[in-house]
């Protein structure tokens, strides 16, 4: 008869850990930490707090910044993803130092670093290169799309807005209607219905006054064309774009990096889905960055590559000011090459037929 080792989850067992040693070097949150506690000069969050005489102290943005960077590293962006990280990981833990920052504690901090982030980056940037992590002489730029917080039904030029408006304060006396007249035929009707009924009615209204509101505080969209666009109720500076997966209403975030170690050097989001028309801020935010931490002349003579959706004849004129040596792929190349005329006459005429397999009409290329 097989024998195994008794097992029992009903007990208590002491386990030791050494939060120091959880951070080993070489790793991502050891780098974090060090440069975090030994190279970057935090002070400029004291002004933040005014609980030197009175109040609860503070978690230290020390700890709440390598939270924060670590978790993004691991794909956790949300605030609720990274105060479970504190409580159940022990990269985290050993991080914020056992601490267990509520979310809306990181909320609270992530959503006002907007004045503090430019600083903190420029001097992440100037240890790089203290260290020798930047190469200087070749530079990437990519990016991807990123949805925002706001849905794409909510999006229109002004003219579609204001039907949808009217849609909707239709739908409002509609219902409104449609709850005196049931009023009037079902006197016994439930009270659960009459509420669902009014809570209906409720957000209709509220969807179609938000969309007066942003009508009457907002102008249209105008695009590179000089002709409107969509704008977006919830988010106006996101946008629709088309990607791989689908339709999405968000931003289209690049970034610029060196070759060396692949240290970013500039990112940003726009609100625009065609990458062409972010590498001019692209290249000029990248040199203001490089500019911040002493190089002279930081893209002059540079090599910067980007695939094809970058290219366009104001994109080259602007690599041209920079004195840039780009490497951007030109989309209609074969067109206007003379070599390439008669590429078409190497490839096989394809015969293309017709033909019911059942009740199914089939193409077959022959």
């Amino acid at each position: 008869m097989a024998r195994y080792k008794y097992y029992n989850y009903d007990q208590l067992m002491m386990v030791p850990v050494s939060l120091e040693e959880q951070l080993i070097p070489g790793t991502l949150e050891y780098a974090i930490h060090h440069v975090v506690e030994e190279r970057l000069d935090m002070s400029m969050f004291d002004d933040r707090y005014r609980n030197d005489e009175t109040g609860r102290k503070a978690i230290d943005p020390k700890v709440l910044i390598k939270i924060v960077l670590f978790g993004y590293s691991r794909g956790l962006i949300s605030s609720r993803s990274l105060e479970r990280a504190c409580k159940e990981n022990i990269t985290f833990m050993a991080l914020s130092c056992g601490q267990r920052p509520d979310h809306s504690t990181i909320a609270a901090f992530v959503s006002s670093l907007d004045k503090e982030i430019e600083p903190l980056f420029t001097k992440v940037l100037l240890i790089c290169d203290e260290e020798d992590l930047l190469g200087g002489t070749h530079f990437s730029l990519d990016g991807l799309k990123l949805s925002s917080n706001a849905a794409k039904e909510w999006s229109g030029k002004f003219e579609d807005l204001k039907k949808k408006q009217e849609a909707l304060e239709r739908k409002v006396k509609e219902a409104v209607r449609e709850h005196r007249a049931s009023d009037k035929q079902e006197l016994d009707r439930s009270s659960s219905d009459r509420k669902r009924q009014e809570k209906r009615i409720k957000g209709l209204k509220q969807k179609a006054e938000c969309i007066e509101k942003f009508l009457s505080e907002n102008e249209p969209k105008i695009g590179s064309r000089g002709k409107e666009i969509q704008s977006n109720v919830t988010d106006n500076e996101s946008a629709k774009m088309a990607t791989s997966h689908g339709v999405l209403q968000g931003y289209n975030a690049n970034a610029v990096v060196d070759e060396k170690q692949q240290v970013v050097l500039h990112a940003e989001a726009f609100g625009k889905g065609e990458d062409a028309s972010s590498m001019e801020p692209m290249l000029d935010g990248t040199k203001d960055k490089l500019k911040a931490i002493g190089c002279k002349d930081p893209l002059k003579d540079k090599q910067v590559s980007a695939d094809t959706g970058y290219y366009s004849v104001k994109n080259l004129e602007a690599c041209k000011n920079h004195e840039v040596d780009a490497y951007v792929p030109d989309p209609q190349f074969r067109k206007r090459d003379v070599r390439f005329a008669d590429a078409g006459r190497h490839r096989r005429p394809v015969d293309k037929r017709k033909a019911y397999i059942g009740d199914v009409l089939h193409i077959i290329s022959c």
